[in-house]
């Protein structure tokens, strides 16, 4: 929250994941297209812990857990739950295509990224 502010100045989830820096650079000329790296534009320190709590997604289980007696969780909440198992399967499938761990986790980290855009805006509305 600190490092990006406000997240409704983002039009999309996508245009955070490029402020963050991980969107893979382009380069382009005529019909060739050719993606590269990672941009590393925009915010070290978010970028930074966006992937190393990808690695989590790693050993972490894609089933939910039950909830604890007299728990109640948010319903806005209780949706974006799933995007656990989204990141996990997304990885999962990655690694079993035979794509690098790393690249994996940078995958993984772009689509956390996308999610705590998504959370992080619906906390600004609430």
């Amino acid at each position: 929250m600190f490092e990006a502010g406000e997240f409704s100045r983002f039009g999309n989830a996508r245009s955070f994941a490029a402020w963050v820096g991980l969107t893979p650079s382009e380069h382009s000329s005529g019909e060739s297209d050719r993606r590269g790296a990672i941009t590393k534009a925009g915010n070290k320190h978010l970028r930074k812990a966006l992937v190393e709590a990808a690695w989590h997604y790693l050993t972490c289980s894609a089933r939910p857990k039950g909830l604890a007696k007299g728990q109640d969780p948010d319903r806005g909440a209780r949706s974006h739950a799933k995007g656990v198992r989204r990141l996990v399967e997304r990885r999962e499938a990655l690694l079993a295509r035979g794509v690098h761990g790393n690249k994996a986790n940078v995958a993984t980290a772009r689509e956390l990224a996308s999610w705590v855009w998504a959370v992080g805006l619906m906390a600004e509305e609430a």
